[in-house]
Parts: C-alpha cells; sequence; structure tokens
C-alpha cells in the first residue's frame, strides 16, 4: 500500500545539538552560582540559532535563572538602542533611553537574582546597543549574568565586528553551529514525512548543507507537490520527480509553494516583503492606497498559510528567507518605486524621521528635489538622533544630479561629525574647500574644518584654522563669537592662557550682543576654566552653572561638553555626591553626540572615586576610559591613576620605567602630575624615598603654573611626608607656602586640611595635624584623612605620647585597611616601630576558605543586609559603597557560602 504522509503530521524538534545544549547549560549552570558569562551562538540564517536559544532557554529556566527574551531587527540598525530595547518594556518613539539607565536596569535585575539575557540576531544591532553590550561584557564577571547573543557569521556592520573581537579577546564561550551531520539531516526529515527517508531523497536534501530551514522548507515542498511517497514505511521522491528535477534549490521550491496564492495575495505580499520583515498593515494600506480592511484580510490569509505569523504583537514573516524570495519577485524598479513611494506617506504621516529616512536610504533611486528638500530640513535632528543613517542619507543626497546644494555638503560633514568619523570629515570639508571656488571664503565650513580638527585631538592645527578665519574673513557678530570662544578653548589647552582669558571675554561679548548660546557657552567655559585651574573655585562654579543654560540645544555638531567644568568644580569644593550625578550627564552627554570628551568625563570620575575610597570603582572606571575613544590622552592618564590605585594596594610594585609615559596631549598636560606620582612611589616602595621625594618637588615646581595646577596638591601631603623623614626642609616650607596660598584662594576643607598637614610637618605640631584629620573627614577624603593621623601618630610616638599615638595609629590603620591599602599600612607599621610602637594583633588568622566564617566583616554586613530584604542599591547607599561593589561582594558572599541565589542568603545567617 502507497500512502503520502500529511506535511503538518509531524513537528520538528531541535536536533542533532545535544553537545551545544549541554555546553550552554553548563554555562547556565555556573551563572546560577553567580558567575557571570558571555556567549556568542554564530551560524547562517535557517541553521538553527533561534531553535538552541529557546531549548538553552527552557534549561535556564529549570535552573532558576530569571530570563529576559530579545531580538535586533534590521529595520531597526539605525535606531538608537532598539536592540536593547527588546529586552525592556519601552517604546522607542516615546521614550528617549540612554546606555547608564539600561546598564542601571540590568544591574537591578541581576540584584533579584542570576539572569539570562538572550538576543538573537544581535548582528543587526544598532551601534548604541552594540556599545552597551561592550560596556556590559567588562562587567559581566560580577554579575550573576549570563549574554547569550545569536548572530550570523562574518558580520559586515563594523559595530558588530567590534564587539565580535572582544568577545574574543575576553576569551567570552563561542559556539558554532554548522551544518547538521548526515544522521541528523536524516532524522530531522525522518520527523518531517513521519518515515524513514530513502536515498534518492537523502540526495536531494544534501542539496541543503545540513541548514535545517533549508532541509524543512524543501521537504515541505516537495511534500505539497506530491513528490513524496511512503511504501513500507520508507519516504522516497518518486523516480518520475527525480529524474525531472537534478537539483531543487530552496528559492524555487519556496517559489513554488507560493504559485497557490491568489493574485491579490501575491501582489500585496510582494510589497510588504520589500518594505521589511514586520508588516505594518495600516501603512501598507496607505503605500498601496488600499482600503485598510481589504489588506488586513490577505494579511490574515496570509497568516493562515504559514507565511506570516503574529509574535509579540507584530505581523511578522515566519521566515527571513521566505520574505527574501517574495520580495525577489518584484523587479528592481518597482522595488525601488514602492520604497519611494513609502517614504513619501511617511513624510504626509508626521511619521518619525527615523523611518521615513530609513526607506528613502535603502531605495536605489536617485533622491529628488522633494526628498532633498525634506532631508534638508530634517538633518540636523536626524544626525542628532539617528547618525549613521543621516550619514548614509546624506552621502547619497550629495551626489544626486540635481543636488548640488552647498547646504547639502556641509550637513554631510556635519553628520560625520556626529556619528564620530572626524577623519572623513576633515577630508571632506578639506577637499570641498580646494576644489570648489564657492567654499573659499565660506564661514560654516571653516567651522567645520576647526571641529574637525579638534574632534582629532590636534588643538594647534584648530587654532590655526580660527585665528586664520578671525583674521582674513569679514565675519557677522555671532560668527565672531563663536570663533573667539573656540579660540580661547583651545588656548586655554595649549596654556596659553592671557590669550584664553582674552578671546573667552570677547566671546562671551559677542555672544550677549548677538545672543548667540554657543559663542557664550564656548567663552564662558574657557573663562571659567581658567578660574578653576587658578584655585578661584567659586567664581569658576558660577560661570559653569550658565553653560547649559545657553549652550545645550541639541543640534549641530559641536564638540563642546557643557558639563565637565562644573563637575570638576563640585569635586574640588567637595561637594562628591553633586559632582557624580553632574559626570552621569556628561558622560550621557557625550555619548549620545560622539564628543571628543568621554574619556576625560570617565577619569574625572575614577578621580572622584579615588578621592572619596571608591577604589574598585576608581579601577573599573579607568578600565572603561582605556577603551573609550580617546584623541586627548586620557588613556594614559586612566593608565597612572590605576597604577597608583595597585601601588598603594601592594597588588602592582612595577618598574619605575613601566608606568606609562603621558604625552603632549591636552589630557596628559591636564594630569601630568599623576604619572609622576605613580613614579614616585613606584621609587618609595622600592626602597629609594630620596629619588620619590625629588620627582614629587620638581613636579611641584613645574606644574605649579600650568593646567595641572588644580589638582597638583594632591601630591603634597606625600612631599611633606617625605621632606620630614629625610630631613630636607626646603621642600618642606616649599609645599606648605604652596598649600596655604591655594587654602588661602579657596579655604575648602579638603584644601584646608592639606595646608593644616604641611604645616603640622613643618612645625612638628600634632594638633595640627589632628585637625588636618578632622578637615579631610568633613571633605569625603578617607585616604587623606588616613595619611594626617599616620603622620600624627609618628610625630605623637616621637613626642612620647604613646596613648595619643596609638590612637592615631589605630584611626590610619583602620582607613588603610577598608581601602585595602595594604602598601601603606606597612609603611605606618615602619614608621611606628622605630619608636617601639606596634600594633596588636587585628582581624582573624588563617580565615576559612568556606562557610560564614569565610566571611569578610564587610561581606557580613552586605550578607546581612540582603538577609533583611535589601536591594543592592539600597545596600550601596547604607554602606557608601557602589553597586558593582556590592554585587561583586554578593558574588563572593555565594561563592564562600557554596549557594546559587541570594534568595538562598537569609537561611545562611547565623540568627543571635
Amino acid at each position: 500500500m502507497t500512502t503520502r504522509p500529511s506535511e503538518e503530521s509531524c513537528t520538528t524538534v531541535v536536533i542533532g545539538r545535544d553537545a551545544e545544549i549541554e555546553r550552554l547549560a553548563a554555562v547556565a549552570s555556573r551563572t546560577a552560582a553567580g558567575h557571570g558569562a558571555v556567549v556568542l551562538v554564530q551560524g547562517e540564517p535557517g541553521v538553527g540559532k533561534t531553535s538552541l536559544l529557546d531549548a538553552v532557554r527552557v534549561r535556564c529556566v529549570a535552573m532558576g535563572l530569571h530570563i529576559r527574551l530579545g531580538a535586533a531587527r534590521e529595520q531597526q540598525q539605525t535606531v538608537p538602542f532598539a536592540a536593547l530595547l527588546s529586552w525592556l518594556d519601552v517604546d522607542h518613539d516615546t521614550d528617549t533611553p540612554a546606555a547608564d539607565p539600561i546598564l542601571d536596569h540590568i544591574e537591578a535585575w541581576c540584584a533579584t537574582g542570576p539572569l539570562a539575557l538572550i538576543m538573537d540576531d544581535v548582528h543587526w544591532a544598532d551601534r548604541s546597543s552594540v556599545s552597551v553590550l561592550q560596556r556590559l561584557c567588562a562587567r559581566i564577571r560580577d554579575l550573576p549574568l549570563l549574554l547569550l547573543l545569536g548572530a550570523r557569521p562574518q558580520p559586515q556592520d563594523s559595530a558588530f565586528a567590534a564587539l565580535s573581537a572582544e568577545l574574543v579577546a575576553r576569551r567570552a564561550t563561542l559556539i558554532r553551529l554548522g551544518g547538521l551531520a548526515d544522521a541528523a539531516a536524516a532524522k530531522l526529515v525522518s520527523q518531517i514525512v513521519c518515515a524513514a527517508p530513502g536515498p534518492r531523497l537523502l540526495r536531494e536534501v544534501a542539496g541543503a548543507s545540513g541548514n535545517p530551514r533549508y532541509i524543512t522548507e524543501l521537504v515541505v515542498a516537495l511534500l505539497r507537490e506530491q513528490a513524496i511517497t511512503t511504501v513500507a514505511d520508507t519516504a522516497e521522491i518518486t523516480e518520475a520527480v527525480a529524474g525531472q528535477r537534478p537539483s531543487t534549490t530552496l528559492a524555487q521550491a519556496i517559489s513554488r509553494r507560493l504559485d497557490f496564492l491568489p493574485r491579490r495575495t501575491w501582489n500585496v505580499l510582494a510589497a510588504a516583503a520589500a518594505l521589511g520583515p514586520v508588516v505594518d498593515v495600516p501603512e501598507l494600506a496607505s503605500v498601496l492606497n488600499r482600503p485598510l480592511l481589504d489588506v488586513w484580510g490577505v494579511v490574515s490569509d496570509a497568516m493562515v498559510t504559514g507565511l506570516l505569523e503574529l509574535v509579540d504583537s507584530e505581523v511578522i514573516f515566519r521566515h527571513e528567507l521566505v520574505r527574501r524570495v517574495v520580495s525577489d519577485q518584484l523587479p528592481a524598479t518597482v522595488r525601488g518605486r514602492l520604497l519611494r513611494r513609502t517614504g513619501e506617506v511617511l513624510q504626509a504621516s508626521n511619521a518619525p524621521i527615523e523611518r521615513i529616512a530609513h526607506y528613502l536610504a535603502v531605495a536605489d533611486y536617485e533622491l529628488d528635489h522633494a526628498s532633498i528638500d525634506w532631508l534638508v530640513a530634517v538633518a540636523d535632528e536626524l544626525a542628532f538622533r539617528a547618525p549613521e543613517l543621516a550619514v548614509r542619507l546624506l552621502r547619497r543626497a550629495t551626489t544626486a544630479a540635481e543636488a548640488d546644494n552647498p547646504q547639502l555638503i556641509r550637513l554631510y560633514i556635519g553628520a560625520l561629525l556626529r556619528s564620530g568619523r572626524s577623519a572623513e570629515a576633515e577630508a571632506e570639508v578639506r577637499g570641498a574647500l580646494s576644489t570648489r571656488p564657492e567654499f573659499r571664503d565660506d564661514i560654516e565650513m571653516r567651522w567645520l574644518l576647526a571641529q574637525a580638527c579638534q574632534a582629532r585631538g590636534r588643538m594647534a592645527d584648530a587654532v590655526e584654522v580660527v585665528e586664520t578665519a578671525l583674521r582674513t574673513m569679514d565675519l557677522e557678530v555671532e560668527a565672531a563669537g563663536r570663533f573667539q570662544g573656540m579660540y580661547a578653548v583651545h588656548s586655554l589647552f595649549l596654556e596659553r592662557f592671557d590669550v584664553a582669558e582674552w578671546a573667552g571675554r570677547k566671546a562671551i561679548s559677542l555672544g550677549k550682543s548677538s545672543a548667540d548660546p554657543r559663542s557664550m557657552g564656548y567663552g564662558l567655559t574657557a573663562v571659567g576654566a581658567l578660574r578653576y585651574t587658578r584655585g578661584d573655585l567659586a567664581e569658576a562654579l558660577e560661570l559653569s552653572t550658565r553653560i547649559p543654560i545657553v549652550s545645550t540645544d541639541g543640534s549641530g555638531p559641536d564638540q563642546f561638553d557643557p558639563y565637565a567644568l562644573r563637575a570638576h568644580c563640585l569635586i574640588e569644593l567637595d561637594r562628591l555626591t553633586d559632582a557624580e550625578d553632574v559626570l552621569e550627564q556628561a558622560i550621557a552627554h557625550n555619548r549620545r553626540s560622539h564628543g571628543v570628551y568621554l574619556s576625560s568625563n570617565l577619569v574625572a570620575k575614577a578621580r572622584l572615586y579615588l578621592l572619596d575610597g571608591r577604589w574598585d570603582d576608581a579601577v573599573a572606571e579607568c578600565s572603561v576610559s582605556t577603551g573609550a575613544p580617546d584623541v586627548l590622552g586620557y588613556s594614559t592618564v586612566a593608565r597612572a591613576m590605576a597604577a597608583l590605585i595597585g601601588i598603594h594596594r601592594g597588588t602592582f610594585l612595577p618598574d619605575v620605567d613601566s608606568i606609562p609615559i603621558p604625552d603632549d596631549l591636552a589630557g596628559s598636560t591636564g594630569y601630568a602630575h599623576l604619572h609622576l606620582w605613580a613614579q614616585a612611589l613606584a621609587h618609595e616602595a622600592h626602597g629609594h624615598p630620596d629619588l620619590a621625594l625629588k620627582l614629587l618637588v620638581d613636579a611641584h615646581q613645574r606644574l605649579a603654573d600650568g593646567l595641572a595646577a588644580a589638582t597638583l596638591y594632591y601630591i603634597f601631603p606625600d612631599i611633606a611626608r617625605l621632606a620630614a623623614d629625610l630631613g630636607d626642609r626646603d621642600a618642606a616650607l616649599s609645599v606648605a607656602a604652596g598649600a596655604n596660598e591655594l587654602a588661602a584662594r579657596q579655604p575648602t576643607a579638603s584644601r584646608s586640611g592639606t595646608a593644616l598637614l604641611c604645616r603640622g610637618l613643618v612645625e612638628r605640631d600634632s594638633d595640627s595635624l589632628l585637625a588636618a584629620a578632622q578637615a579631610f573627614r568633613r571633605s569625603g577624603r578617607p585616604f587623606y584623612e588616613a595619611q594626617a593621623h599616620e603622620n600624627a601618630a609618628v610625630l605623637l610616638a616621637a613626642q612620647g605620647r604613646d596613648l595619643d599615638a596609638r590612637r592615631s595609629l589605630d584611626s590610619a590603620i583602620g582607613i588603610y585597611s577598608r581601602l585595602g591599602a595594604s602598601w601603606d599600612t606597612a609603611r605606618t607599621d615602619a614608621r611606628l616601630r622605630r619608636y617601639g610602637l606596634r600594633r596588636g594583633v587585628r582581624g582573624r588568622r588563617n580565615r576559612p576558605k568556606s562557610g560564614w566564617a569565610a566571611l569578610t566583616d564587610t561581606e557580613r554586613k552586605v550578607a546581612a543586609l540582603v538577609a533583611e530584604g535589601c536591594s543592592n542599591s539600597g545596600i550601596a547607599a547604607q554602606m557608601f559603597l557602589s553597586r558593582r561593589t556590592v554585587q561583586s561582594h554578593v558574588s563572593k558572599i555565594l561563592g564562600k557560602l557554596e549557594l546559587r541565589s541570594r534568595r538562598e542568603i537569609p537561611a545562611s545567617v547565623p540568627h543571635t
């Protein structure tokens, strides 16, 4: 008896992927125990990535992991953060997401227990989402998080290529899915036809190269054509059919499968396929100029046939390959007109400009005058919201035959700057200035050239461009104000302070008279930064508060940071919490605008954490800074700061010559003392305090009148201590005078504390040193407070006041211990040992490796707060730690107590 099985009679399951599933399950198990991991699953379309991810999701749920599912989409590649929004309950049309809040969401999810974030088709992810994924990968070890990504191999998008390379560098788990083995392919065919496949059928299937989707589509097409029969439990292609079909491609199979569709359904589906994977029925009806219900009827019929399906309230093509085959049935000219028509319809309906621009960009036709006029009108906003899409569309517009429009050239260059392509921007503007006569006296093009030079970190070149414009061009008041403002800021970076003062005040004046926010913004920044550098913090802060009001209109390609100066002033005024909030704004602003000052703000944040004792967070920010785009030399500063912390903690005692050497860029100039400071401490750690003092004294003398002057006093306590120990009274008096002058200019608690410490060591006055400790406590700088107590203990011990000395010693060692400053603890012990003063043994010796007794005091406090139901954010607030540090403590607690989830911690806390 001969029978033909029904194609709907069997369902397909994950076949031939047992090894991959078990490998991923093992990684998920480690995440359930608190160890973060990243896995990238790569494979061609249809090879089974999605099915594998779904199978692993089931295993993750069984292990107690929370799950967040998401997927990137091709049509949203130019929409910032679109891929990440698939994890969040956020509508990107109505909300404006940012990287840091998204990361905060993820950390908050992790605080409730181990989490699996799964994203399919990450190769389609927009650049903003990829950037956040890169930052998330850097934090993964501190979170109970499994980041599971599915992607196609060899992506063309450079942003995802960079993420892929980073995953390889971090030795993330990489699973490459190839085609199914012959046995697994045969099993898949068997499940579809509900019988053992015969040799002719297997030969036909072999053309699919083991791709499960291709195999399925091919076999289903053969079933529909009644080309497969089953005899004695063996399914085979009939000899007649096989002889007529020497090779059946999948595209042919899909095309034949669509032959049964009515012509009206075919036409609508072809149009929908050309517009993208998601079928927006009202939009499609408008584009085709057909009644909405008619189009919905066609879409409903296609859903019944399985060509379309409903996923998360959206109608999509069931297979991307099906969509492409359907779309390819339309002639190229028809597809181009359809896309043009779609752009026109969306313009008329005031749709989001990103969607309109997407259709204009993908359509393969020359932009008409109407489209170009629309583009000119929205170009600045589009470049701000979706810079890559703006670049792509403006490039096409500038090459259109009828678009000899100088404004388009300017907008294109501005979009290049917005997207971070400063080298391309500079090449374009220089090419236009040298080859097109209409641009030779173009003021805006000179402005763009100066911006491009600045964006590449070439401040001297930017100054040359600005000076030429001011000297040779007939500038209106507004333009003159802008150029004077930029001249002032860049002169400041070049330490031409008199020029910066004059040009900054001129820019403010011209900005007021022309009501130009950019002129005033640049001018206020330059003059305020000068006041900050010279120590006049109150005036600098007042000037900085006026900057955001006049310069943050969200448009234009200016490389300008309206927040940084205020943040720096707040740090030096000991308002560290306020400063951290402003730095978050500055970092977010620079990430959105591809700002040149991103690395500067990350280093400033690390500096803040260095001062207030959050050294783990400081090291983390230094790491992020070294990985951020940097044309101003801040990565060297970040490495020097990390080296400083490593030396204090005794985990990094390098050769002096191995400490990163600063260059002559603006970032290194403004923090020139950090490299010398790290070198000096390295000398001291290697037993050469005389060399250390010489380096620091030289730094004080050379840098006191430059950009580094604002924070140069950070090294004063070490100069004073070394000078006192070595008997170098000249050095001690010099640094004490510098500290007194700085405190007189702005008597903050930290600067007053520095002056008291230096004076106390010069005059051997323990009361001054104890007063310095109290001032540093008020300023929120625990390390400096410990230094003051250390010096007081030494002086008191030398005076024979052992009880008072021990009290100061205990205070110093207590702070050093909390910071993990083991090198400073050892130095303090050595200094006091000369006077016969020794510490008693503190803390437990031979601490167990596991169990409650293995926990440090800090870990016990964290565990107790977890048991009380506090979130990581709440614990961080109570213990003055960062959320990342708290999460690190929680992970260590889970490991020592051999627990899988923070939900198990309360039962392990001893009841007293």
